[in-house]
């Protein structure tokens, strides 16, 4: 019999090597096989919800992976309550359009954000057939809270065949009621340590045969993190060579015993799960070792394979590409941040569209009495907000409610404002933040409630009126906290990178570029414009020419590429 390396998610009823990709026509050929194996065995299913958050046509049926199923080997039963940020991913059935299956696990890391695996949502079509579920301990409880898929990311670099950035995440048509997970940041390489116990929560089955039945409750299991060169040593195959890519995978648990009743093992389905430690997400449960019987390519073990270990995606290393994600903006709703643009004459605005900002759209008119846009998201619904200032001095939270574009009143004091800054979530609470610098240098912060409203003001330092303008929206060096920008009366632009506390201070600043941003008339953050899970800046120069600066996670940006021109008679730009 043969090693081989699998997706933990692999599928409903048997394991899939992860090196194997799939046509279209064998995709759809082994998803059947995939649920007539499950309905065996006693697959999961509920009637789908009714209705649906978009009238656009839905695609036809191929899946590109097979429906994974959650399992925990040697864990013990839980609730809800000891995890309740983790949720239930469901997507139809695809013989029966009027029921879905339970496919994967993920984690609430804001109000309206789903942190999964990428190898549950590459190849899917989750905003037309997919369903959140969360707030129960049960795979067949009634009284769950739910919400329709608005937009899906897959980390551009995700590779199925190896598995590697194996992250994604869902923006959900509605903030949920339920509690966020934090996840683990750049610095937090003690969560990480050798030794470290880890906890891992989900609903599967409780052996490693192939026709295991999943588990109706929640389960949950300890597993020790172990160092890269451990889990390089259980998972180094003689064939394959290595696969475990350090500092972009971490391997837990005890090993593998081959004994289903000595062995404590995340195993297929287990997928898009978080794994913790102190609270904090520091993976998302990927793949494992299975054994396959060569003669017949049947899977004979799903986990627990001796001297083995589970292996889940490093979060850490991906915590600016999810923030950028979990803070985005994004009014045309094709899943990049756009460029809001009104005209000097007329009031009238148009939307320059991410990915390339080469085409817009209309926004409409009546924006005449405007002198300040940041784009936003306060109330987590997914849907693109404003903060807009009047040239009277009033600030409004412009937002949807139904099909109605309301402005609604956050303050009238905000003539004198210098600066008003929108960078996403500075407190560490996963809801949305203001922050504004005064008249008289001093910078503050209010905390977003996630309903557009704030709490009282913060000052964090002074100082910052050596800036002819303070701009930020994401995260820029890789760490995932919202940084700021600040550019001098000369052009020179300085990074004044967010910490754990959310506080930023004139003297830590890190030069971005002494001239590079010298001729821009106009510099806006809008956030990750590309789609790369990196927010870039965009000017306009006297000219009227539009310039896209791609982030690079670095902390600095690439050169200027012209994405437009034609836009010297606009004068507001966000």
């Amino acid at each position: 019999m043969a090693t081989t390396v699998s997706a933990a998610s692999a599928s409903a009823t048997t394991n899939t090597s992860a090196p194997v990709a799939d046509t279209p026509r064998e995709a759809k050929a082994r998803a059947q096989q995939v649920l007539a194996a499950a309905e065996k065995r006693g697959i999961v299913k509920k009637s789908a919800r009714q209705g649906s958050q978009t009238s656009s046509t839905q695609k036809s049926f191929a899946l590109s992976t097979p429906a994974p199923r959650p399992q925990i080997v040697g864990g013990s039963t839980t609730t809800i309550s000891a995890a309740p940020y983790i949720v239930q991913l469901w997507y139809q059935d695809p013989r029966d359009p009027g029921f879905v299956l339970f496919t994967c696990a993920g984690t609430m890391i804001a109000p309206n954000k789903v942190l999964t695996a990428a190898h549950c949502v590459s190849g899917l079509d989750w905003v037309h057939k997919g369903e959140v579920a969360g707030g129960v301990s049960t795979l067949d409880a009634d009284n769950y809270k739910w919400s329709f898929v608005k937009r899906q990311w897959v980390n551009p670099s995700y590779n199925k065949n190896t598995l590697d950035n194996d992250i994604a995440i869902l923006t959900l048509s509605k903030a949920l009621p339920l509690s966020v997970a934090p996840i683990a940041m750049g610095t937090d390489t003690a969560l990480y340590k050798t030794g470290t116990n880890a906890t891992v929560f989900g609903w599967g089955t409780t052996t490693s045969a192939p026709d295991a039945h999943t588990s109706n409750v929640l389960k949950k299991a300890t597993l020790p993190i172990h160092s890269n060169s451990a889990c390089n040593a259980a998972l180094r195959d003689p064939s394959a060579g290595d696969q475990f890519i350090d500092g972009h995978m971490v391997c837990a648990g005890p090993p593998g015993t081959g004994n289903d009743s000595t062995t404590t093992s995340t195993c297929p389905g287990d997928s898009g799960g978080p794994l913790l430690v102190s609270g904090k997400v520091v993976g998302i449960v990927s793949w494992g070792i299975g054994i396959q019987d060569p003669s017949t390519g049947e899977w004979v073990k799903n986990c627990g394979v001796e001297g083995t270990y589970p292996v889940f995606t490093k979060v850490s290393t991906y915590a600016g590409v999810a923030k950028a994600r979990t803070n985005d903006t994004d009014y045309t709703g094709d899943g990049n941040a756009d460029v809001f643009a009104r005209a000097t004459k007329g009031g009238t605005a148009r939307v320059y569209k991410g990915k390339t900002l080469g085409t817009y759209s209309s926004a409409g008119s009546g924006f005449s009495s405007w002198n300040k846009v940041l784009q936003t998201d306060l109330n987590r619904d997914g849907i693109n907000d404003y903060i807009v200032r009047t040239t009277a001095g009033g600030l409004y939270w412009r937002h949807k409610v139904g099909t109605k574009t309301v402005n609604t009143k956050i303050s009238s004091s905000y003539k004198t404002v210098r600066q008003i800054i929108t960078p996403g979530d500075v407190t560490g609470d996963s809801k949305p933040d203001l922050m504004t610098v005064t008249s008289n240098g001093y910078l503050y912060v209010y905390a977003g409630k996630g309903n557009g409203t704030f709490g009282g003001a913060k000052r964090l330092s002074t100082g910052w009126l050596g800036y002819a303008q303070v701009i930020g929206h994401g995260d820029y060096n890789g760490d995932g906290r919202p940084d700021l920008l600040g550019r001098n009366g000369k052009g020179a632009v300085y990074l004044h990178a967010g910490n754990a506390k959310g506080t930023f201070t004139m003297t830590s600043r890190k030069l971005v570029s002494s001239t590079g941003f010298k001729s821009a008339k106009y510099i806006v953050t809008p956030g990750d414009v590309n789609g790369d899970g990196y927010s870039d800046i965009v000017t306009v120069n006297s000219s009227g020419y539009l310039y896209l600066y791609k982030g690079n996670g670095k902390g600095t940006f690439g050169g200027a590429l012209r994405a437009k021109t034609g836009l010297k008679s606009y004068n507001l730009f966000g």
